[in-house]
C-alpha cells in the first residue's frame, strides 16, 4: 500500500465492513463520497449543485426544505441523481 493511502468509512456494502475505516490506495472520486459526513457509501445522491450526499444525510435535508446543507441551494427532488455501485466494487 502506498504512503498516501486515504481512509474512508464505507456504508452499504458487506455487513462486516459498514462504518469501519478502510484504506484506499487512491482517493475515490468526490461524487462517491458524501460531501457532508465524508463516508464512502454504496449509493450517493447528487444534488443539482453537484454536491453528493449519502442516504442518511440526504434524508435529513428532505425535512429542512430541500436545500443543500453545504451551499444553501434549493433542489428539486426529481432532479437528484442516484449513483449506486454494484455490491462487489
Amino acid at each position: 500500500m502506498s504512503m498516501t493511502a486515504a481512509f474512508y468509512r464505507v456504508v452499504g456494502f458487506q455487513a462486516g465492513l459498514s462504518w469501519r475505516p478502510l484504506a484506499f490506495e487512491k482517493h475515490p472520486p468526490a461524487i462517491r463520497v458524501c460531501s457532508l459526513c465524508g463516508v464512502a457509501p454504496r449509493t450517493t445522491l447528487v444534488l443539482t449543485c453537484s454536491h453528493a450526499l449519502c442516504e442518511p444525510c440526504f434524508a435529513a435535508t428532505e425535512g429542512k426544505g430541500r436545500v443543500c446543507p453545504l451551499d444553501g441551494h434549493a433542489y428539486d427532488r426529481d432532479a437528484v441523481g442516484r449513483l449506486q455501485l454494484p455490491p462487489d466494487q
